[in-house]
């Protein structure tokens, strides 16, 4: 008999507690840890934890700012390296153009002045 009683006050509780999540009611232990934690961080301490957020956040901004430079600076190098590198690609073909001439020019010489065997 006691075991059903038992059971009928934790269901009753149980329910209890539904009910007050689903109408929004706090309970007095909720309450109760609350002001404890409201006195553990007491005014002073407050202001101590929103100047070290002020100070965090200064330096955020900082190290965001040296960011956006560093940003800039790497994106005027790359447009730098992409105006080398069509230079490069133009310097390349000259150079191809001119070992192409300078090949046929010899492989012609070759064949129409053969070196005779005597010459050797």
């Amino acid at each position: 008999m006691k075991n059903k009683k038992v059971n009928n006050n934790s269901n009753e509780k149980k329910e209890d507690d539904k009910l007050k999540k689903k109408n929004g009611l706090v309970s007095p232990n909720e309450i109760a840890s609350n002001s404890n934690l409201w006195q553990q961080y007491s005014p002073m301490v407050w202001s101590e934890m929103y100047n070290e957020y002020i100070n965090y956040t200064r330096r955020m901004t900082e190290i965001y700012n040296e960011y956006a430079k560093s940003s800039q600076r790497m994106t005027k190098l790359y447009k730098e390296l992409a105006a080398n590198a069509e230079k490069m690609t133009k310097l390349y073909k000259e150079s191809a153009n001119s070992t192409e001439k300078m090949t046929k020019y010899w492989f012609h010489f070759l064949w129409t002045k053969p070196m005779s065997k005597n010459k050797e």
